[in-house]
């Protein structure tokens, strides 16, 4: 286990600061374990069990309660007609696009993640030299195969888990393959990494993500105080992608116009378009984090009313067997 990485809630919990009475709401008996870069509990405010960044990987005992309407896979995903589970690791769900699901491991779990019933529990090695010929692995190589003998895919999306976990080289080699398919026009990669870990942003990554075909990087940053110095300096470095952002719309943590319009703001000096707010997807464990829709749409109105237009995300929600996403506002 890497010494990067917090695995442990009573550590955690002494790290703060935090009170003893912070345990009494602790559930340690979840399957979903704590997970959170050292990197990322440097940006928390010591003694302050409300933390905006605490809260969102905390593991707490509303976790347990059973919420009708919340499921274990929320949006009824499937990967090449069986159940995520079982099937290959690639969801071709809306018209021109496939998702191909690198890893399923993550950096960080987030309370509120909606592929947590699938995540495979253990920190990434990152202080491990990793071989430069490591293997896609069969799974990885099928779902490329499926992509090229689809035509109709113009879009790869590429996703996990956090396929920044992988290391440079097999993210390379990846890019290499899907780039020389001719009908792929587009890649997109979704990664929290930058964010919760900014020393994942190096020369060597910007340079694998330069190429001849557009490349985005969507962000998942949720709050503010996310944006540290050094997560801003790096950023610098990565002129190869198009840079943009995601938000899952919190309770607690981020749902009032103050803090998205700080969050928004800062992203977009800083060359971030803000992307979507997500509307939260109702996976099991997850319902004290969900903020109602009209209370959303006043949120997202009144960011109208201060923000430039390029500054404020698309309000969506996934629906489960929907085409699209769900324009909020």
């Amino acid at each position: 286990m890497s010494n990067e990485f917090i695995t442990d809630v009573d550590e955690l919990i002494r790290i703060l600061g935090l009170s003893g009475s912070v345990r009494s709401d602790v559930n340690y008996g979840l399957g979903y374990p704590l997970l959170v870069p050292r990197d990322f509990v440097n940006l928390m405010e010591n003694g302050n069990p409300c933390d905006p960044l605490l809260m969102q990987v905390l593991p707490r005992t509303a976790e347990s309660n059973i919420i009708a309407g919340f499921t274990n896979n929320p949006l009824d995903e499937k990967i090449n007609d069986e159940k995520i589970n079982t099937g290959l690791p690639i969801l071709k769900k809306y018209c021109g696009r496939a998702l191909l699901m690198l890893t399923r491991q993550c950096g960080i779990h987030c309370r509120f993640c909606f592929r947590r019933h699938i995540l495979q529990y253990a920190a990434p090695q990152h202080d491990l030299q990793l071989p430069t010929e490591t293997e896609l692995g069969a799974d990885i190589v099928a779902s490329l195969d499926l992509i090229m003998s689809d035509k109709n895919i113009n879009e790869v999306i590429i996703s996990g888990g956090d396929p920044l976990v992988q290391d440079d080289e097999k993210i390379k080699k990846v890019l290499d393959y899907i780039e020389k398919i001719p009908h792929v026009k587009r890649l997109r990669i979704h990664s929290r990494y930058p964010v919760i870990m900014p020393k994942r942003i190096t020369e060597r990554l910007n340079s694998v993500l330069k190429r001849k075909k557009p490349v985005y990087l969507v962000l998942h940053v949720n709050h503010p105080n996310e944006l540290s110095e050094n997560f801003l300096a790096r950023l610098k470095i990565l002129n190869a992608p198009v840079l943009l952002s995601q938000t899952v719309l919190l309770r607690g943590i981020n749902d009032n116009v103050e803090v998205l319009s700080e969050l928004f703001e800062k992203l977009a000096d800083n060359r971030v378009i803000p992307y979507y707010l997500h509307q939260l997807d109702r996976v099991t464990g997850a319902a004290h984090f969900e903020v109602n829709i009209v209370d959303g749409c006043k949120i997202v109105t009144s960011l109208r009313e201060r923000l430039s237009g390029y500054a404020i995300p698309r309000y969506v929600q996934e629906i489960a067997g929907g085409n699209c996403k769900k324009l909020l506002l």
